[in-house]
């Protein structure tokens, strides 16, 4: 063989070896660019999952919040009703208002309760049982939620014309046996209902001594 045939062969062996390298080194960086696109598409998906996690979680929150809030109105108007209903279904102790008929009536049996005070011990058995009874502490479960605690009038009552029964001007108006007369029988046109099923007669006369001294 000669030197010229040896050296062509070289030539062709080097030529094929940097073919064969181009040709890998091409598809290492095919690969390559596989790799990296995979990775940029789990990437993408991640913060899209991440995305659409935290709008949920935002969604939720929000749909939260506003069921409270609409839970905490609901609670809020449900006492107020309560409370408005409490008010209206506990009748007043009396009224300015009180037929001046059934105050004169009243005024007029009084008397003759006095004249037979001598014959009956009735009175005055009533009178000793009224002195022991808490007339303050019916007054405040009865009376207290429309006529305030100095009888003055709740102010949720004063759009019904309820009277002050503290004014000097009233208490010289009604006298106890009106105050019973209203406490026992109601007053006809107003809120006041009568208490004679609900308390006793004694009961009743401790709660008009007591209003009579406000």
């Amino acid at each position: 063989m000669t030197l010229k045939t040896v050296l062509r062969i070289t030539r062709n062996v080097g030529l094929c070896a940097a073919v064969a390298l181009v040709a890998c080194d091409s598809g290492a960086k095919t690969e390559e660019k596989k790799v990296e696109a995979k990775v940029d598409d789990a990437k993408a998906a991640a913060d899209a999952k991440a995305a659409t996690d935290a709008k949920a979680a935002a969604d939720a929150k929000a749909a939260a919040d506003a069921k409270a809030a609409e839970d905490a109105k609901a609670a809020a108007d449900a006492k107020a009703a309560e409370d408005a209903k409490a008010a209206e279904a506990t009748p007043p102790a009396g009224d300015a208002k009180a037929p001046e008929g059934d105050a004169k009536a009243s005024d007029a049996k009084a008397p003759e309760a006095k004249k037979a005070e001598p014959k009956k011990t009735e009175p005055k058995k009533t009178e000793d049982a009224s002195a022991k009874i808490d007339a303050k502490a019916i007054y405040d479960g009865k009376c207290k939620v429309c006529h305030a605690a100095d009888g003055k009038g709740a102010e949720v009552q004063k759009k019904n014309n309820i009277p002050d029964m503290a004014a000097k001007d009233w208490q010289s108006k009604h006298s106890k046996a009106a105050v019973v007369k209203a406490i026992a029988d109601g007053v006809d046109g107003t809120k006041m209902k009568a208490f004679k099923d609900k308390l006793s007669k004694e009961e009743i006369d401790a709660v008009a001594a007591y209003v009579k001294k406000m």
